[in-house]
C-alpha cells in the first residue's frame, strides 16, 4: 500500500531559513525547474481573497505531476469563524495534483496553550487529517538549541565547527540563520575541509556581520595595546556614528563591571550569564575580560567615559576625536583624567 501524499503542508514559526529551505525540495521535487516555477503561484493573505482558494489550487499542472500553491498569512483575513470553517471546508478539497503550502510567520500556538490543550485551529485541522495535511513547526532556535543547530548546519555543509565558535557565530550574526549559512559556507572554505572552525576563525572571518567588534576593542584596551586598541576604533567608526560607539562601550564597561562584582561575590562562573541575564557567549567574553581588571581600573574607566560624554556635549572636543583620546590615554595611564577643565 503506497502512502499518501498531503496535499496541505502547513508550516508555522519564526525560522524563516528552515521554510524557505523546506520549500525549496518540495519545488525540487516537481522535476524540472522552469517547469517548476511555471507550475508555482504565490499568494499574500493580507491582499488574497479566501473564497478564490479552491479556484486557483484546483487547476490542473502543466506538464508536471504536481503544481505548488504558497499562501503566507494564510489567517490574515480568516476573522470570523463562519470565514474559518469555510476556509477549512476548501483545504478539504485540495487535488491530489496541488501542494498547497500555507506559511504563518509565527508560532500558531502558544507554549502555554498548547500545554492547556488550546490548539489553534487551523492547527488543530491539520492534526485531524493527517491523510491530506502535514504540519511542520519552525520555532526560531535559541540559546543551546542555536548552536547545536550551527553544528549541524556544518555538518551538512561537510564540516565541522566547534561549540564556542558556534556560539561565537550565533552572537555576531544575531541569531539570523541565513546569516550562519553564508558565514559558515565562508568559513569551511576558509579551514579547506582540514579541521573544525575555530572561534579565531570567526572572530577573524565574521566580526564585520556586527559592524565591527566591540569584544575585540576592549580585549585591546585591557591588554594595554594601543595600535590594536585604536585599529578596532577606527573599525568600528567606518559604519557607526559616534554615539553608536560609544552607546556600546559604555555598556561594556557596565557590564564589565557587574561581571567584576559577581566574580568578587563569588557567584559561580558558569552562573554569571543567568545572574546577569545574558548570552553566554556575551558571558564568557565579559568573564575573560573581567579577570584582566580590577575593579579600581573598570570604575576609572566609566568615570573617563562620563568625561568624554561631557566634552563632546558641551563642545570642547570632537567626538571622534574624543575617543581617540579616551583610547590613547586609558592604554597609556589608565588613572589619569582626560581633560582639564
Amino acid at each position: 500500500m503506497s502512502e499518501t501524499i498531503p496535499s496541505v503542508y502547513l508550516f508555522d514559526g519564526e525560522d524563516e531559513f528552515t521554510i524557505a529551505q523546506a520549500i525549496k525540495e518540495l519545488m525540487e521535487r516537481l522535476g524540472d525547474p522552469a517547469l517548476a516555477e511555471m507550475n508555482t503561484t504565490r499568494l499574500e493573505g493580507n491582499t488574497f481573497e479566501p473564497d478564490q482558494l479552491l479556484s486557483i489550487a484546483g487547476a490542473m499542472p502543466f506538464l508536471a505531476r504536481r503544481r505548488l500553491v504558497i499562501l503566507t498569512h494564510p489567517t490574515a483575513r480568516l476573522n470570523s469563524p463562519a470565514a474559518r470553517q469555510k476556509f477549512l471546508e476548501q483545504l478539504s478539497r485540495i487535488p491530489p495534483t496541488t501542494a498547497l503550502i500555507l506559511i504563518e510567520p509565527k508560532t500558531l500556538t502558544a507554549e502555554k496553550d498548547r500545554r492547556s490543550g488550546k490548539i489553534h485551529w487551523l492547527e488543530k485541522w491539520v492534526i485531524e487529517n493527517p491523510e491530506r495535511a502535514k504540519l511542520f513547526h519552525a520555532p526560531q532556535p535559541k540559546g543551546d538549541q542555536l548552536v547545536q543547530r550551527i553544528q549541524k548546519m556544518a555538518v551538512s555543509l561537510g564540516g565541522q565547527i566547534k561549540p564556542d565558535a558556534a556560539r561565537a557565530l550565533a552572537f555576531l550574526v544575531d541569531g539570523d540563520l541565513r546569516m550562519v549559512d553564508q558565514e559558515l559556507q565562508k568559513l569551511l572554505a576558509y579551514v579547506n575541509g582540514k579541521r573544525p572552525i575555530s572561534e579565531e576563525d570567526v572572530m577573524t572571518l565574521t566580526a564585520d556581520a556586527n559592524q565591527g567588534d566591540i569584544f575585540t576593542l576592549v580585549d585591546a584596551l585591557a591588554m594595554r595595546d594601543a595600535r590594536n586598541s585604536m585599529r578596532m576604533l577606527h573599525r568600528l567608526l567606518e559604519y557607526n556614528d559616534y554615539f553608536a560607539i560609544f552607546g556600546m562601550i559604555t555598556r561594556q564597561f557596565r557590564l564589565l563591571i557587574q561581571t567584576r562584582e559577581a566574580l568578587d561575590q563569588g557567584i559561580p562562573e558558569n552562573a554569571v550569564a543567568s545572574f546577569l541575564k545574558i548570552n553566554p557567549y556575551v558571558a564568557g567574553k565579559l568573564l575573560q575580560q573581567a579577570r584582566r581588571l580590577t575593579m579600581s581600573e573598570l570604575e576609572n574607566a566609566y568615570r573617563r567615559l562620563l568625561e568624554v560624554d561631557k566634552a563632546v556635549k558641551t563642545s570642547q572636543a570632537d567626538d571622534e576625536l574624543a575617543l581617540e583620546i579616551f583610547v590613547t590615554t586609558f592604554t597609556a595611564a589608565p588613572s589619569e583624567p582626560l581633560f582639564d577643565y
